[in-house]
């Protein structure tokens, strides 16, 4: 661990220097948001001097054809509503997000109502304190529908579920001067119950995560990001994640690599490559790979997702995926379709 804080503090004063260099400022729109106040700047209906409101609606029908020995045929539909509150009171800023989804009638809990609830507290334009239940920063894929570039995640089917992104408890120190992003975050656990089969708890360990973001030039972003989880488990869990992407307008290119360290001795680790052009405003498609290997099991998957526009504010998407692979000692293969109904505001 001590070599990766070292790496991350000769990163971040390489990205220091090279922002002053530059002229970077966390109001460039094109530079990294990784530890940024992104409370500010998002778009959203005014409730007042100090309110935004955000938030969607998400409607996915989808089927998926199964083949490990067997055929069989599962069809699924998933509703979800998200309303985010934003609240500017600067120097502290606040945000509260809520999301209801139900699958196939089966409604979750009152506890995932909330997904996030936190606070910021700015000492200056670039350096902030977090604290509350906040999204995790590791991983490519956005936390919410809106963000993908597909109808799922890269790592939603497969011999090994990767666990994405999660919402956690705890406190996060945040720096961002637009070229360069840096964040420290001690949290009661980091999601990774899909790896260990268990859940943590503040009174069982603590995770702690680091992570650093440069942004090489408009467009061009690297990030590397680090987790240690000492929960529930004798032994810890770790996580490194790094990704590139390059935005240089309609097109997005991005390549991921995800490497785990599990108890007993048992690791896995996870790859993706992604590219979206958007052909017009009112179309724009995706084709993605990824691979997942956990031990014995593995698959790859590979996605073409089409993605429509409507208005600026609802979009129709088409999904299909394909996963070839090895679980439980025998091979399989799926067949993915999905369409699904977006309505932001």
């Amino acid at each position: 661990m001590k070599k990766f804080v070292s790496f991350f503090l000769s990163l971040a004063f390489a990205g220091s220097t090279f922002a002053q260099m530059s002229g970077y400022s966390t109001s460039q729109s094109d530079g990294t948001t990784l530890g940024a106040n992104e409370t500010l700047t998002a778009d959203g209906i005014a409730l007042g001097n100090a309110v935004k409101l955000r938030g969607y609606v998400d409607f996915i029908l989808g089927r998926v054809a199964d083949d490990n020995g067997t055929d069989s045929n599962t069809d699924s539909t998933s509703v979800s509503a998200d309303v985010d509150f934003l609240i500017d009171l600067s120097p502290i800023t606040a945000e509260v997000h809520l999301n209801v989804s139900e699958d196939n009638g089966s409604a979750g809990s009152l506890n995932d109502i909330l997904e996030q609830a936190f606070g910021r507290y700015s000492f200056n334009q670039d350096l902030h304190l977090t604290f509350g239940r906040q999204v995790t920063v590791l991983g490519f894929d956005d936390d919410e529908a809106p963000g993908l570039y597909a109808v799922t995640s890269a790592y939603s089917n497969g011999a090994f579920s990767h666990p994405g992104k999660s919402y956690v408890d705890g406190i996060r120190i945040n720096y961002n001067n637009g070229m360069f992003g840096f964040i420290f975050g001690l949290h009661d656990e980091y999601g990774f119950d899909s790896l260990t089969g268990s859940g943590n708890d503040l009174d069982d360990g603590i995770a702690i995560d680091l992570a650093a973001s440069v942004m090489f030039m408009p467009g061009l972003e690297a990030r590397l990001g680090f987790v240690n989880d000492n929960g529930s488990s004798d032994d810890d869990v770790q996580q490194i994640n790094g990704w590139l992407g390059w935005n240089p307008g309609d097109l997005t290119l991005a390549v991921e690599f995800d490497s785990f360290s599990l108890a007993n001795d048992k690791d896995a680790w996870n790859m993706m490559l992604l590219a979206n052009y958007q052909f017009s405003d009112f179309f724009g498609a995706t084709i993605r790979y990824a691979h997942m290997d956990h031990e014995a099991d593995e698959s790859d998957r590979l996605t073409l997702a089409l993605l429509f526009s409507i208005t600026d504010n609802f979009g129709m998407n088409l999904e299909y995926s394909y996963t070839d692979g090895e679980k439980n000692g025998g091979d399989f293969d799926s067949n993915e379709f999905y369409l699904e109904a977006l309505l932001s505001y």
